[in-house]
């Protein structure tokens, strides 16, 4: 059997008036495509050779289901198509657009403004879209967003043009486009228009062939661009195709009301099995192949069923057994095993190829599963928080819309565990030890609270409540002997060494671990406690590891190590659906058949399928690089591999992630180190203050233990432009400038400075020579000055002596002229000797005692202008102030006025005091000075 397309059409849950107006007008149609020819490149092939595509599917129990609410993908409305790109990466045409999700974060992307209802993934870089009124192409730019092309021809004149474009197919490299009215055919860019023959209302692609289904004319398949009809459809009982497949037998049509036809010989037949008759009345909607082996339906009514190719169910999965609702509009099986449903309200996603199914009581019909056994009689005994139910193991197959499980009676309460002893059914209850023989509840002992039952030596051991009891069989009867010494306390887990027969290992919940060596007679001759709080983590439990005995909590698993008696701490490795995190703790597993293991998770039970083959190489999984984004404090840019990134952004934040996969395990190492970072469940690196230059980034991932083939990461720093080549040749040629203009300078400089010096000089020169002239005129005047005060004082000194002489001369005269008047009149009366003779004594007596005054005179005379113009400044001067002035201008000091006045020199320092005032001059100016400026 070929992989196959299918289209979902109008929804008939509407009113059948409503569908009768929506066939006539413009009949909706719907493609759900799985795997197209152009769409298994290399890459889904190897997936699909090793996924498990052929193996069969687990029959008992649901698989691992992970429900999606709207509110976790934006509120983005119904999904009306799901297809999955070749890496994992899963798309889907939902009413607001086409969304996107990783497994672990949904994008949403907006392309045209109708609703989007169909999506073809060629890679997750290249995807087509059909939605009301438009179709189009999304493709990545170098920053890994999407960017949306309409291809339409009618998109700018939609007056009366109303086609919504329900199927997106592919066959090579040619895309169809596909409404009521017409088929687009887009190839080389180049889009060719097929109209209808009269409404198409579903369409396929198998084998190569596109095949569609007119409302009045029949089933058709595409030749050489132009509609074949292969049959007619039957007007009596028409039929409504949504999906087909083909086999050996023939071509198989899916309807929805109508069951399965087989198309073979030219004859279309209805199918009559199981299959075909449920889905008559479930109102089958869309449709999916699962590899080559199985198939899958979704209904309105009764949510998805899962068949083989014969037609009998493998899986009947509805609302009871986990969906979110009943009414599944779309179905997509990707390569990495997994189908996803879009639902009337939200998405769901199944995981086929897991060896895990889980049996989760919604309607409260049995409980919390701990313990299980399966007889040879092919019963099912399932002791729950609630009691002991029973079914048959046949029941358990997922083909009913419930699973049946019936409480045995008296057996209500919490039920530990479950083994099977001599064929006995063994009970550990929380009233007691109890064996279940010909439907009769029989009790062990007296003892409540049983935990677990161990078969050990010849006895068995039962640890309850309160330490661990001994039972031994006699007289073909198992009887309690007696209580086991130095174990107290609720002792949930007793297990065997697996080295050594005489090492016990007892579990007690808040207390520890102990390691007992018994004797012969049971008595722990040896006990080693390990404490709860040398686990980290809480509900710690023990498990039989590879290596030997560990202690497992909720963060970590601790192994033991017997050269050291010491546990060694190592993280815990979750397994692929994250069973560890649903189990009940201290429960135990155990092993059905040689097909199943039973494992006890909360508010059910789970079921390992060991016939399954899980095992993966690198290249079942791929590690796609999903972002790479650089940030300073202010901003966050996105870049694509291989970018090159500003200087400024040095911190990078860059995400990967393997598709849609759990329990992954990310590490990296770059080109300068050694070795590789820790295994992380987070797929993020985050580099803080990156080197400039280029940076090369290796990243793989570890899923189940198989290694993804490395992803190369690799981008370059930009180097600062001031730390480029091209900057270091700027500044080469700027320091040769420099020492260029330098030297220039320096040439310009020294001839400054020459000519600097020569004008120092010169001026040096010069002022030598002024220097030199003041200091001769300096000279001359010292010179003129010494003989002006030699002059000065010389005329002084003749003043002084001319004014004498001049007066003793006067004297003289005066004397002589007025002797000789008398000698003259004794000469004429020479008897008047006598009184001649006495008058001319008298006259020497009176010019020898008269006073002088000539000098003074002199004096005045000397100096008139001088004296007016102290008269016209200061006229309260005196005559003798005026010649005290003259004396003091002359340069006579106080003792040569003195004298010449005939006074004391006191009084001489008086006479200036007081002239000070009169001229108003301070004491401490020069008088002398003064006055020779007047």
């Amino acid at each position: 059997m070929q992989p196959v397309n299918k289209s979902p059409r109008v929804p008939f849950y509407l009113s059948k008036e409503h569908r009768n107006q929506q066939l006539a007008g413009n009949f909706i149609i719907h493609l759900q495509p799985y795997l197209r020819a152009i769409a298994a490149t290399l890459l889904g092939f190897v997936l699909a050779a090793q996924t498990g595509f052929s193996q069969p599917l687990p029959e008992k129990g649901v698989p691992p289901l992970q429900n999606y609410a709207p509110a976790e993908y934006q509120h983005q409305g119904k999904i009306w198509d799901i297809e999955a790109a070749p890496n994992g990466m899963v798309y889907m045409a939902a009413d607001k657009g086409m969304l996107e999700y990783d497994g672990n974060e949904w994008k949403s992307f907006k392309g045209s403004k109708g609703i989007t209802r169909a999506v073809l993934v060629e890679s997750d870089s290249l995807i087509f879209t059909g939605s009301d009124r438009d179709f189009g192409v999304w493709k990545r730019d170098k920053y890994m967003e999407f960017e949306y092309r309409s291809l339409y021809p009618f998109k700018d004149d939609l007056t009366d043009i109303n086609e919504e474009f329900w199927s997106v197919l592919s066959i090579d490299d040619t895309i169809f486009f596909i409404s009521a009215d017409n088929i687009y055919v887009y190839e080389n860019e180049n889009l060719t228009k097929i109209p209808a023959p009269d409404t198409i209302e579903s369409s396929f692609v198998e084998n190569g062939v596109l095949y569609f289904a007119d409302s009045s004319q029949g089933f058709f398949k595409l030749e050489d661009l132009s509609p074949k009809k292969i049959f007619d459809l039957r007007e009596d009982e028409p039929i409504e195709i949504i999906g087909i497949f083909e086999t050996d037998e023939g071509l198989t049509l899916v309807t929805t009301n109508n069951g399965l036809y087989r198309y073979t010989s030219g004859r279309l037949t209805p199918l009559e099995n199981q299959l075909s008759r449920k889905l008559r009345t479930a109102n089958a909607f869309s449709f999916d192949t699962i590899g080559d082996t199985h198939l899958a339906f979704g209904t309105i009514l009764e949510g998805v069923f899962i068949s083989d190719l014969e037609g009998r169910i493998v899986h009947y999965i509805n609302k009871n057994k986990g969906l979110q609702n009943n009414t599944i509009l779309s179905l997509h099986y990707s390569p990495a095993g997994t189908l996803w449903l879009g639902m009337d309200y939200g998405v769901s996603r199944m995981d086929l190829s897991s060896e895990f199914t889980f049996f989760y009581d919604y309607r409260g019909n049995f409980g919390t599963g701990n313990s299980a056994v399966l007889t040879d009689n092919s019963e099912f005994y399932l002791g729950t928080n609630q009691g002991l139910y029973r079914s048959d193991w046949d029941d358990l197959n997922n083909e009913s819309e419930l699973y049946d499980f019936t409480l045995v009676p008296n057996t209500e309460g919490q039920v530990w565990t479950l083994e099977t002893i001599d064929n006995q059914l063994w009970i550990g209850h929380d009233n007691g030890l109890f064996v279940l023989e010909d439907e009769e509840l029989n009790q062990i002992g007296n003892g409540r609270g049983v935990w677990t039952i161990q078969p050990y030596r010849d006895v068995l051991l039962a640890g309850t409540y309160n330490g661990i009891y001994i039972l031994e069989k006699r007289e073909g009867e198992w009887r309690y002997t007696k209580q086991m010494e130095l174990i107290l306390g609720s002792s949930n887990q007793i297990i065997p060494d697996t080295n050594d027969d005489d090492l016990l290992w007892i579990n007690i919940p808040n207390f520890g671990v102990i390691q007992a060596t018994v004797d012969e007679n049971l008595y722990p001759v040896n006990r080693e406690i390990f404490l709860s709080s040398e686990f980290s983590g809480s509900e710690h439990y023990i498990r039989k590891g590879k290596n030997g005995i560990e202690v497992v909590t909720d963060n970590y698993t601790y192994e033991y190590n017997r050269a050291t008696n010491e546990f060694n701490e190592k993280m815990r490795s979750v397994n692929k659906h994250q069973l560890e995190d649903q189990l009940v703790r201290n429960a135990e597993s155990a092993l059905l058949n040689e097909q199943y293991e039973f494992f006890p998770v909360y508010n059910g039970f789970a079921l390992k399928n060991l016939s399954m083959d899980t095992n993966r190489d690198e290249s079942s999984y791929n590690l796609v690089l999903r972002t790479i984004q650089a940030f300073t404090n202010e901003e966050r840019r996105d870049f694509n591999n291989g970018a090159a990134i500003p200087y400024n952004f040095d911190n990078l934040n860059i995400r990967s992630i393997v598709p849609n996969q759990d329990d992954v395990q990310y590490q990296y190492t770059t080109a300068d180190q050694d070795e590789w970072s820790e295994w992380s469940s987070d797929g993020t690196i985050e580099l803080i203050g990156l080197e400039y230059g280029l940076h090369i980034i290796s990243v793989r991932a570890m899923v189940d233990g198989v290694t993804t083939p490395i992803l190369q990461i690799s981008f370059r720093l930009n180097t600062p432009w001031y730390l480029t080549w091209y900057a270091y040749l700027f500044y080469f040629l700027l320091l040769l400038l420099m020492i260029y203009l330098l030297y220039v300078w320096q040439g310009i400089t020294l001839d400054r400075q020459k000519k600097y010096l020569l004008s120092v000089q010169r001026n040096y020169l010069n002022e030598q020579k002024q220097r030199h002239k003041q200091q001769l005129q300096r000279v001359e005047e010292q010179k003129l000055q010494a003989e002006y005060e030699q002059v000065k004082a010389q005329l002084k000194s003749k003043t002084i002596e001319l004014a004498t002489k001049a007066k003793e001369n006067d004297e003289k005269n005066k004397i002589l002229k007025t002797l000789k008047e008398k000698f003259e009149k004794l000469a004429d009366n020479p008897e008047s000797l006598k009184r001649r003779t006495a008058e001319i004594k008298s006259i020497l007596d009176s010019h020898i005692n008269s006073e002088d005054n000539t000098f003074e005179i002199q004096i005045d005379e000397l100096h008139q202008e001088f004296f007016e113009s102290l008269r016209a400044d200061y006229p309260e001067l005196t005559r003798y102030d005026l010649r005290l002035c003259a004396y003091i201008k002359i340069g006579f000091d106080s003792k040569e006025i003195s004298d010449m006045l005939n006074i004391k020199p006191s009084s001489v320092y008086i006479s200036r005091s007081r002239l000070r005032k009169k001229l108003g001059i301070d004491s401490d100016e020069d008088l002398h000075n003064f006055l020779n400026s007047v």
